[in-house]
C-alpha cells in the first residue's frame, strides 16, 4: 500500500479536527494516482465501516467491519447514486419552518471534512440570520437546521453545528455550516463532522449504501 507524506496543512478545517492523516475511505474511482484504495486491499469479505464521532475526540470510534448494533438504533439507509464520493440524494435543506427543495443535488458524507460545506447558492438560505457569538452566549436561540436526504429528514440543533474551538485556555463558538466556492457543477453538499456527531453514519460497499443511526 502507498502512502503519500502532507508537509503543511492550513485552514479552519485543519484547525477544528486536529486531524494526523487522512485514510481515504471513499470509492477507487476518485482515488488519487488511481492507486488502490485501503477497503480495496483490506482482507475482508464484509466492506463496511462505520463512524462514531463525540464533541470529545477520546470518545469517538470507528468500527471495521461493521457497526455498532447493540447502543444505535437505525433511522434509514439511503442508496448511493453516485460511487465516487459517497454521494446521496439531497432532496431539502431546510431553517426552522423554512424548506428549499433541491434538484439534482447529492449530499457527500465525509469524515474528512470538518464542517458542512457548500455553494453559497444552496447553504446562505439555511445560515442567513444564523449570527454565532464568539463567546458562545446566544447558542440556545439560533434555529434547527435540516436536510432531507430521499426522504428522510435530519435536524440539526443549535448544539449540533455550533463548534466550540478552545486554544489557550479560551473558548470560542463558530458556525459549522459555512459556503465554499466550488466550479461550476459541483452540484455537492458535504455533510462532514458536524453531521455525522448527530448521525453516527454506517458506509457499505457490500451493497452501495449509506445508513444513520441515533442512540437508543
Amino acid at each position: 500500500m502507498s502512502f503519500g507524506e502532507v508537509m503543511s496543512a492550513s485552514g479552519i478545517s485543519f484547525l477544528a479536527s486536529q486531524m494526523s492523516g487522512i485514510l481515504g475511505l471513499a470509492y477507487n474511482t476518485i482515488s488519487v494516482d488511481k492507486l488502490p484504495t485501503w477497503m480495496d486491499q483490506a482482507p475482508l469479505t464484509d466492506k463496511s465501516f462505520s463512524f462514531y464521532l463525540h464533541t470529545n475526540p477520546e470518545a469517538s470510534y470507528m468500527v471495521i467491519p461493521g457497526w455498532d448494533s447493540e447502543n444505535w438504533a437505525t433511522i434509514d439507509t439511503h442508496k448511493v447514486v453516485e460511487e465516487a464520493y459517497w454521494s446521496l440524494n439531497l432532496t431539502s435543506i431546510g431553517q426552522g419552518s423554512k424548506k428549499f427543495p433541491q434538484t439534482n443535488m447529492k449530499a457527500v458524507i465525509d469524515s474528512g471534512t470538518s464542517l458542512i460545506v457548500g455553494s453559497p447558492s444552496v447553504i446562505d438560505p439555511i445560515i442567513s440570520n444564523i449570527q454565532v457569538k464568539m463567546d458562545c452566549s446566544n447558542i440556545d436561540s439560533l434555529p434547527q437546521v435540516s436536510f432531507t436526504i430521499d426522504t428522510q429528514t435530519y435536524p440539526l440543533d443549535p448544539a449540533d453545528y455550533v463548534i466550540k474551538i478552545t486554544q489557550d485556555g479560551v473558548t470560542q463558538c463558530m458556525c459549522g455550516i459555512a459556503t465554499m466556492n466550488f466550479p461550476a457543477g459541483f452540484n455537492y453538499v458535504i455533510l462532514g463532522d458536524v453531521f455525522m456527531r448527530r448521525y453516527p453514519s454506517y458506509f457499505s460497499l457490500n451493497d452501495n449504501t449509506v445508513s444513520f443511526q441515533v442512540a437508543k
